[in-house]
């Protein structure tokens, strides 16, 4: 029972201190202001017709009476905003000579009270927009004008095609000039408008939004990226014979997301423009020559001048072998009674096929040592001419012209696809003027 009082007096204790419980069994609230000894009705009079005047001159306060004894406000009535209602005391305790405000005023839930000043409010908004149709019209008609503008510039083909060095770059100059010409002709409608700050709010949203979607599509706009570096460093051609990775091939396409290469068997290869940015390119296109390589090796040759003069004669009468850069025959190692030599050979890549130049370069090479008499030794196999054995004939040797040209079926397939209209490549302006 002892304990049983003690709660009981703590909840007493505690219930007054609690703000809103006290504002809800009486409402009043004390000023700062000093109390006087005396106070006569002029006072009152006075105060009264001061807060009379103050909520004559604010909405929200029509149903609102105002009642003063003795420097103490009495506010009865209802408002329809409770932001109001707690204003009143704010309002009233600023006037000189009040001591204390007694807030009743209530809340409204009537609708017609609280659809009235919603009403009010949206047609005074109406006919504000109503006033401001000039300015409006005028902002609108200037910032369309200038995105226009804008447009029309972007459409121009001699700007972009001198400047760009390709079409897909072209293009993203005309996208970059189009997205100038609207921000520009935003910033210039709210700046007539008289709300140019919130153009840093919008711009800020923008943002945030392209934020969200470059993580969203981050490998497409990696790559994207990198389709626009590679479209200006250029690192390869159409038609230019390159390794990317490990993988071979020639360059038939370049598009946003993938370079499109067509392997020698026919194949196409796509590779994502982000890993071709990032991995080592072979462009073996590029230099107008290019060179061969294969090693012989003779076994007992004697005169090893003699057998690397016999190698160097065969592949400057190959025809389809350069002059210049000459080619070149050098002794590569002595080992095991043989002689190793290393014979090289440059090439025209763009009319000859690399592998099959290699190959007829290594079959002369071949039949001229055995015409001389000379053995060969390969992989621990060595082959010898019996003596007297006839020289090949040298007119059942297939021509170098048959065997070495391009594969025409390739050729034709790159043509194709270089020429196709309705295939995405970003090399389109170099393949036409090529």
């Amino acid at each position: 029972m002892p304990m049983l009082r003690l709660v009981f007096v703590i909840l007493i204790t505690l219930l007054p201190s609690s703000p809103a419980l006290a504002q809800d069994a009486d409402g009043l609230g004390l000023t700062d202001a000093p109390i006087t000894l005396q106070s006569g009705p002029s006072d009152d009079l006075r105060i009264l017709r001061r807060m009379e005047e103050l909520l004559e001159g604010i909405r929200g306060y029509e149903n609102v009476t105002v009642e003063v004894r003795n420097g103490i406000i009495q506010l009865t009535g209802r408002t329809v905003e409770a932001e109001k209602q707690e204003a009143l005391y704010q309002i009233a305790a600023r006037i000189e000579g009040v001591v204390a405000v007694e807030n009743r005023v209530e809340v409204s839930l009537d609708v017609a009270e609280r659809v009235a000043p919603v009403a009010d409010r949206l047609l005074r908004r109406l006919m504000g927009l109503f006033n401001a149709m000039p300015v409006l019209l005028v902002a609108g008609l200037t910032g369309l004008l200038v995105t226009w503008a804008g447009f029309r510039f972007a459409a121009l083909s001699w700007p972009w095609d001198r400047v760009a060095p390709n079409e897909f770059m072209a293009d993203v100059f005309r996208q970059l000039v189009r997205l100038m010409a609207i921000v520009g002709g935003l910033m210039i409608f709210l700046d007539i408008l008289g709300a140019s700050a919130l153009m840093g709010t919008i711009l800020g949203a923008m943002g945030i939004f392209g934020l969200a979607v470059g993580f969203a599509v981050r490998d497409t706009v990696e790559n994207f990226i990198a389709s626009v570096m590679l479209s200006l460093r250029a690192p390869f051609r159409p038609r230019e014979f390159i390794e990317i990775g490990g993988d071979q091939g020639f360059v038939v396409r370049l598009t946003s997301r993938a370079t499109i290469l067509l392997t020698a068997d026919g194949n196409h290869v796509r590779i994502p423009n982000a890993t071709v940015f990032k991995s080592k390119i072979t462009n073996y296109s590029r230099h107008p020559q290019r060179r061969f390589t294969f090693d012989l090796s003779v076994p007992n040759p004697g005169n090893m001048a003699h057998a690397r003069q016999i190698m160097l004669d065969a592949l400057h009468d190959a025809d389809f072998v350069l002059d210049d850069p000459n080619p070149a025959v050098w002794l590569a190692e002595v080992s095991d009674g043989a002689a190793r030599f290393t014979c090289a050979g440059w090439i025209d890549p763009s009319r000859t096929n690399f592998n099959a130049s290699r190959g007829e370069a290594l079959r002369l090479t071949v039949n001229a040592l055995e015409r001389a008499g000379k053995g060969l030794s390969s992989a621990g196999l060595t082959i010898t001419m019996a003596e007297g054995s006839p020289a090949p004939d040298p007119e059942t040797t297939v021509t170098a012209a048959q065997d070495i040209a391009q594969d025409a079926a390739i050729v034709e397939i790159i043509e194709d696809e270089l020429h196709d209209p309705d295939l995405e490549d970003l090399f389109a302006k170099r393949t036409k003027d090529e």
